[in-house]
């Protein structure tokens, strides 16, 4: 394996500095670029791969039928409704009654760490990572001890050697697939010792995977075993049919789903039992989400292409990175060592462009990664996709 393993314990914390916007990247808030700015920061799914049609029949449909209706607009279950969960549990390959609806995979995570940890406990996460994750750990207390990640894999070796040592976690927190901010996809043996390692020393794995179903390039491989009684599954609909649906699930072990099921019940009772029932119409329409996520798939690929094409024309040399398989981002590192990125990131923004520092991503507090940026590619056009890459590359050469 490459990389290390961090020495030292850190607060999981807002300490990143890092101002989100509500595209979920890091940069200034709307308004600040100008109405015409391309941004290439949050994971924000494409309008056009956005199933419009078949979530508007699907309401539609729900609330034609008084009884349907009325049941729809009522209160319900903690868990979610079984036509949900019972479709989310065949595709997970696991029984339905592990499966529990939430307000998105944020909202998942909150919910595990709530049921999970007490100030002061001991979480592994990747590094770079998912910020906006840092931040939820942080509120509930909790010490980081990052893992390197790089194209080689995840640095299990070193977290196996500070087990044996005596270092003892509550969770080691994964985003397997096309990870954020990476793009990368953790090995089927990366994950099957993750997996081990949990189990013999006692902590759980969670496996947030978000983008696992935008795979547009080669073989898929199996997410953590849920049959473990140490893995946990996050996931959400809102890079598939849309954030605004805040639809997300746990796959809990039986042995945790009964904390996780309370808590929920004594926060926010139930996710939006209307939401539910039309999206539970709309995947069991045969044939509605693959081509959902065929649409998607075949947009992300036109637009990753024409970014990494426009990249290696006018960067060439002077940047690095591995050609996305799936997922949103693309993780490029800068090999002129003499470039201030902050002040690049400055001067593209003038230009109308922006995208998120690597930095932000570092669990250390921003002092790694200063040679990286991350590119959001989904929701920007080809064309923009070119002219943003023209922006940074006349940026760079100012």
């Amino acid at each position: 394996m490459t990389g290390t393993l961090s020495t030292g314990f850190r607060p999981a914390l807002s300490r990143l500095g890092a101002r989100e916007s509500s595209a979920g990247g890091f940069g200034p808030a709307a308004g600040e670029l100008g109405a015409n700015a391309i941004r290439l920061l949050g994971g924000v799914p494409a309008n056009e791969a956005l199933p419009v049609e078949g979530l508007r029949s699907a309401f539609a449909e729900t609330l034609a039928d008084p009884a349907v209706a009325t049941g729809a607009l009522q209160y319900s279950s903690p868990t979610g409704i079984a036509p949900l969960r019972s479709w989310i549990a065949q595709r997970e390959s696991v029984d339905a009654d592990r499966v529990l609806i939430t307000n998105g995979a944020l909202h998942g995570l909150s919910l595990l760490f709530s049921a999970l940890l007490d100030p002061g406990d001991v979480v592994a996460v990747e590094s770079p990572t998912f910020p906006v994750a840092l931040r939820v750990l942080g509120h509930h207390g909790a010490q980081v001890v990052p893992v390197s990640s790089a194209a080689a894999g995840l640095d299990l070796d070193g977290l196996a050697a500070r087990l044996r040592d005596g270092l003892r976690i509550k969770l080691l927190y994964l985003i397997p697939d096309f990870q954020n901010p990476t793009g990368t996809t953790l090995s089927a043996a990366d994950r099957a010792r993750a997996v081990a390692l949990a189990e013999e020393f006692g902590f759980l794995v969670v496996s947030d995977n978000p983008y696992r179903a935008l795979r547009f390039s080669g073989a898929t491989t199996p997410d953590l075993n849920p049959d473990s009684p140490a893995v946990v599954h996050v996931n959400t609909f809102s890079k598939t049919l849309g954030p605004g649906l805040r639809l997300g699930w746990i796959i809990a072990p039986p042995a945790l789903l009964p904390a996780l099921t309370r808590l929920r019940a004594n926060v926010d009772q139930h996710t939006s039992l209307l939401t539910q029932t039309a999206v539970a119409r709309l995947l069991h329409t045969p044939g509605a989400y693959d081509a959902t996520l065929d649409r998607a798939r075949e947009l992300y690929r036109e637009r990753a292409s024409a970014l990494t094409d426009q990249l290696r024309l006018r960067l060439g040399a002077g940047i690095e990175f591995t050609e996305p398989d799936g997922g949103i981002f693309l993780w490029a590192t800068l090999t002129d060592p003499g470039l201030d990125l902050a002040e690049v990131q400055r001067r593209a923004r003038a230009l109308g462009t922006d995208f998120s520092l690597g930095r932000y991503f570092d669990p250390d507090g921003a002092v790694r990664y200063t040679d990286r940026i991350r590119l959001g590619f989904s929701n920007n056009t080809p064309e923009d996709l070119r002219t943003a890459v023209d922006r940074i590359a006349a940026a760079i050469d100012q």
